[in-house]
């Protein structure tokens, strides 16, 4: 298995083992809608979409830490993003609004994800995750 660390310089701390079945795809445009960090070495890469570890609770963390709440005037209102639309766990899911942002709890650097309220495009049942952004850490032991 893979592990996700901290991409600044000198800190490099753990912050959660990969599950492979929990990587979702969102657009390119994900990062700079979030105002996300960006590891060096990725962002030169331009790929079309960006992968993310979906992680429903906040205990299957390592190491993290969570910002305060994010303001409106900050991100803006999703609602009117189709864009932002994923599958996970045979449903696929809309992201509503950000709440959080997810940081490095050693360094308190970041943010290396959200932590968002999404919708269930066909149950229309609403649910909180936090969507770890692989570009934004370093990945150790991947394939």
């Amino acid at each position: 298995m893979s592990k996700a660390t901290c991409s600044f310089e000198g800190c490099h701390s753990a912050v959660i083992t990969i599950n492979d079945d929990n990587i979702i795809n969102l657009p390119e445009q994900v990062h700079s809608e979030f105002k996300l960090l960006e590891n060096r070495t990725m962002r030169d890469a331009t790929p079309s979409e960006s992968n993310f570890l979906v992680v429903p609770d906040v205990w299957d963390f390592d190491n993290v830490g969570v910002s305060r709440e994010i303001p409106s005037s900050i991100l803006g209102d999703l609602s009117d993003k189709s864009d932002f639309v994923f599958e996970y766990g045979n449903s696929s899911w809309k992201i509503k609004k950000c709440l959080k942002y997810l940081i490095c709890a050693d360094c308190d650097k970041g943010p290396i994800g959200i932590i968002c309220k999404v919708q269930d495009q066909t149950k229309n049942e609403e649910r909180v995750l936090h969507l770890l952004s692989l570009r934004s850490l370093q990945i150790m032991g991947r394939n």
